[in-house]
């Protein structure tokens, strides 16, 4: 399930989409630290692979999106 929910997280962020942190964890059935953490290896995978993308935050309520520098 994690592996899952991983890709899912990086299949969304790369296919331009905001991804919020609350509607994540409900449909998943998450905690915020666990998405987090999640998060985190998307980021690694990015600055490892794709050194021109990193995930950013769009807003205070927790969006996050996919921005290439």
């Amino acid at each position: 399930m994690k592996t899952t929910l991983i890709l899912l997280l990086y299949d969304m962020l790369l296919g331009g989409k905001a991804v919020s942190r609350a509607e994540f964890c409900e449909e998943h059935s998450l905690s915020e630290r666990t998405f987090y953490r999640y998060l985190r290896e998307v980021s690694a995978f990015l600055r490892t692979y794709k050194a021109d993308c990193v995930v950013d935050m769009a807003d205070r309520e927790g969006r996050y999106f996919l921005k290439r520098v």
